[in-house]
């Protein structure tokens, strides 16, 4: 075999997402699940952190009491440092790492692309934009991407924790026939597709329960997880205790199912190298577009050269080009001439410029008689069609 190998040789990290409200307790459960997901992996190296929000001073007494070690962070909302950390992450043997938020570094980029713009605008003394537009979204998502392989084959367990944003569809009122915007679902604030890359996605919210007394629960629902053992499953976090014994055993159990599918050192990278040969110049345009313009050029070249001998639109220049035709390419149809080979238009393009000049009393071409060979088609004769004068 060549490419094709043998599925099922296991994933080996944890690629988990959390997004949800503010206080939903997305920072708090992503600080559990690195632990869980370290003790159940035996990992003794440090759990590191990307801080956009100085979430991390507030955790750090955490993972102190349940790792019995100091956690490692970056403070920053850079996406360059983003890529820093999370290379600094895979050499430096880091057990897991978390990001909280991914919003802030998804927009970094979209205001630092911006930011560049704008000061290209000033050098050309051109009022700046205020927003990104159409044609900016190619660049900053080929820079986005560059997160995105790295998180999806780096061999480090990685959880991002992302701001939830509403999703809107439009939809028809059944009694009024009216559009109206309507709230369709949940999703994180980040780049558009980067929300189906997590194998756990997790969506935390919060909610008060009154029993005689009022308690705040967190409550951690599955949206997806790709082994299919935890979709939709729905959990319930206690509240927050000094010794944080409690919260661990309630979130290590709870997905437990999921990390205990995960194979320990196996790696199935996906191969995110740009391979395929897209045949297109230094203008975008592919070898099938430069060979069709190439083809109306020539045919154009041949109406020109055509009208310059025969200029005139009465019957008599008309029969007179409809007989070149049939004398060059052996057809009376215009049709039939539009779709000859390239290379045959060429040649009879030789031959009408020498009648043309031969008509005008011009220098004809010494390669005419060779280029009249080669333009004759052996196709039976398909009769007189619409000619472009």
């Amino acid at each position: 075999m060549g490419l094709l190998q043998t599925m099922g040789t296991g994933q080996g990290y944890l690629k988990a997402g959390i997004l949800g409200f503010p206080k939903s307790g997305k920072t708090y459960t992503g600080t559990l699940l690195a632990v869980a997901t370290r003790q159940m992996f035996g990992s003794t190296t440090p759990i590191a952190m990307f801080d956009t929000e100085g979430g991390s001073e507030y955790i750090a007494p955490m993972i102190r009491k349940l790792t019995s070690q100091e956690g490692l962070v970056v403070r920053s909302r850079s996406f360059d440092d983003l890529m820093k950390f999370a290379a600094e992450c895979e050499t430096a043997g880091v057990s897991v790492c978390l990001v909280d938020s991914i919003t802030h570094p998804w927009r970094e980029l979209c205001d630092a692309y911006l930011a560049k713009v704008n000061a290209g605008r000033k050098s050309r003394h051109l009022p700046p934009r205020t927003k990104l537009e159409f044609q900016d979204w190619n660049p900053i998502k080929e820079a986005w991407a560059k997160w995105t392989d790295w998180y999806l084959n780096s061999k480090v367990h990685v959880i991002i924790c992302g701001r939830a944003g509403f999703e809107y569809d439009m939809h028809t009122d059944e009694e009024t026939g009216r559009k109206e915007l309507q709230k369709t679902g949940v999703k994180m604030k980040t780049e558009g597709e980067f929300g189906f890359e997590p194998s756990l996605l997790i969506e935390m919210e919060r909610s008060q329960k009154i029993n005689g007394n009022i308690q705040m629960v967190r409550r951690a629902t599955v949206l997806g997880d790709r082994f299919g053992l935890l979709d939709g499953k729905i959990a319930e976090f206690p509240s927050k205790n000094a010794a944080y014994d409690k919260e661990l055993a309630v979130v290590r159990k709870f997905f437990a199912p999921h990390l205990e599918a995960l194979k320990p050192g196996a790696y199935a990278p996906i191969d995110t190298t740009v391979k395929t040969d897209m045949d297109v110049d230094e203008n975008g345009n592919s070898e099938m577009y430069r060979a069709r313009r190439e083809k109306q050029i020539v045919l154009e070249e041949i109406q020109s050269a055509m009208l310059r001998g025969w200029p005139s639109q009465g019957k008599e220049d008309k029969l007179a080009k409809i007989g070149l035709i049939q004398e060059v390419w052996n057809t009376g149809s215009w049709t039939r001439v539009e779709n000859l080979p390239t290379e045959i238009l060429h040649a009879g393009l030789k031959v009408v410029r020498a009648k043309v000049a031969e008509k005008l009393g011009e220098p004809v071409p010494a390669d005419a008689t060779e280029a009249e060979e080669i333009a004759k088609t052996p196709e039976e004769v398909m009769g007189t069609t619409d000619l472009p004068w």
